[in-house]
């Protein structure tokens, strides 16, 4: 066999390859609606996730990809006003990186999943207490507050490490679009738990 022949079968066995892989892989991208509890704080809000999956086997998938739990505004540029210390909300930053297995059950209008992963978690949270207070959490900073006086807002920002479990469902709805509908369960670190309810557009390559 020539040298030209030997590199025209190695470029199109590298050509199958890249074939083979591209038809097996998938993105996906979901909003969601998120309920976080962290330590002693809860809050609720919208959030995000984007990711790319491969299937591995005929009923199993990785993916790996980026998750924005929620993100309220914080209190990084501006001072707080009476207002904001009179209603004592609790405002959260969470994202997470992740790696999830799903195991799928094929149907003819779509495919039903389970989801098993970890993420490598990121909580940056801020509470405003009325007067000098210490902080059962977090690092506490007291400031004068124009119209109410003193007050102190605990600050905190702390990563870990969490499971999730997840069960969902990807419906056809063209040749290589599918809808997912996916409801999330998260456990960490430094009591995290997250439940989401996720919604988002699924494409094959």
């Amino acid at each position: 066999m020539s040298k030209k022949q030997i590199g025209v079968l190695v470029l199109s066995w590298i050509l199958s390859l890249q074939t083979l892989a591209a038809d097996n892989l998938y993105t996906v991208f979901s909003v969601g609606y998120s309920d976080v509890e962290f330590d002693q704080d809860s809050n609720k809000g919208l959030g995000y996730k984007m990711a790319f999956g491969y299937q591995i086997d005929p009923q199993w998938y990785v993916e790996a990809g980026y998750q924005q739990l929620i993100h309220d505004k914080l209190y990084s540029t501006e001072l707080p006003s009476a207002v904001d210390v009179a209603n004592a909300e609790v405002a959260q930053q969470g994202d997470a990186l992740f790696l999830s297995f799903l195991g799928k059950a094929s149907s003819p209008t779509g495919e039903l999943f389970y989801r098993l992963g970890v993420l490598k978690t990121d909580v940056r949270g801020q509470q405003l207490l009325a007067g000098v207070r210490e902080c059962e959490f977090g690092q506490a900073n007291v400031l004068a507050i124009t119209d109410f006086g003193s007050a102190t807002m605990c600050d905190y920002d702390e990563s870990g490490v969490a499971g999730v479990f997840g069960i969902g469902f990807d419906y056809f709805v063209g040749a290589r679009t599918m809808l997912r509908a996916e409801i999330e369960y998260i456990k960490g670190q430094d009591n995290l738990t997250v439940t989401t309810a996720n919604i988002g557009l699924r494409y094959n390559f």
